[in-house]
């Protein structure tokens, strides 16, 4: 049997807005080849993704943006690392890498949950690792990739927003146990990621819609942000966390519709924000090559 579409890609009638939404990590989808390489409970799959927040942007495309989402569990690949961050305990002769954005046993496959609960039973060898980025991994950078490009070139620049959301408290694992998060929190790697102004329009939005904004705190950006955001290319990247206590119940995973809602029209009312920036200050500089 076939693979079902590994994502989602939704794209306007028309792009109006300079905008690509992508959600890397609200997929569930687990094939049963790679189920039976776990050593993981049914429940425990769903703790760490990021449920619903595709439901939370879904507005993008009629708004005039484009909107990416992978159907695939982050258990299966983590889309938001790079494709070589590896450990030995995770594939067989993996070489262990020191960089901002090592997540440890936690990289493009995941060993372990933050919880240290087992995902896997033993180290995946070199080929299976491949095959596995090949089928799940590539595919959606490869469209990731074409779509920031297409709109850059509509528009001379691109705005891309990472979306996802974080548990309510800091967990055991985190840089952060015990600590209760700010409802929304943006994140440009410390500026590197985007023009300032990006930043500024997205903590004001949401502060004006009555939510709490600490900007990089637990949260400064995954590699998604980091690898595409490149303000002086034209690409301005930021991830956006959203609480999911406002959203769901984090115990039974139950949706709080109100809740979901009123994140939906805050995304929604974002998304024209980003057309209203000064496209000089965003575009790349003269002689900068793609």
């Amino acid at each position: 049997m076939s693979d079902p579409d590994l994502y989602r890609l939704e794209r306007p009638e028309e792009q109006t807005l300079p905008v690509v939404v992508d959600v890397p990590h609200a997929g569930e989808w687990i094939p049963d080849d790679v189920r039976e390489q776990m050593v993981i409970g049914a429940r425990v799959l769903r703790r760490d993704l990021d449920l619903y927040v595709d439901q939370i942007w879904r507005s993008a495309p009629q708004l005039g943006a484009t909107l990416l989402v992978s159907n695939v569990s982050r258990y299966v690949v983590d889309l938001n690392r790079a494709a070589d961050d590896v450990s030995p305990e995770t594939v067989k002769g993996g070489k262990r890498i020191h960089e901002p954005g090592y997540y440890q046993d936690r990289g493009v496959v995941w060993r372990t949950t933050t919880a240290k609960t087992p995902v896997m039973s033993k180290p995946m060898s070199k080929k299976a690792f491949k095959e596995r980025l090949n089928r799940f991994y590539h595919p959606y950078h490869k469209t990731l990739k074409e779509e920031i490009d297409r709109v850059r070139a509509q528009f001379g620049f691109c705005v891309l927003i990472d979306g996802h959301s974080m548990p309510s408290m800091g967990r055991k694992g985190h840089n952060d146990p015990g600590r209760k998060r700010a409802e929304i929190v943006p994140g440009d790697v410390d500026g590197e990621a985007c023009d300032t102004t990006v930043r500024w329009t997205v903590e004001e939005h949401f502060r004006d819609a009555g939510f709490s904004v600490r900007t990089n705190e637990p949260y400064k950006g995954g590699w998604i942000t980091r690898h595409y955001g490149r303000p002086d290319r034209g690409v301005h990247a930021i991830q956006i966390e959203v609480r999911r206590d406002i959203y769901m119940n984090e115990r039974t995973f139950a949706i709080r519709q109100d809740g979901l809602d009123r994140l939906a029209a805050a995304c929604e009312e974002l998304l024209p924000r980003c057309a209203e920036f000064d496209e000089k200050a965003l575009r790349p500089q003269r002689g900068t090559r793609y």
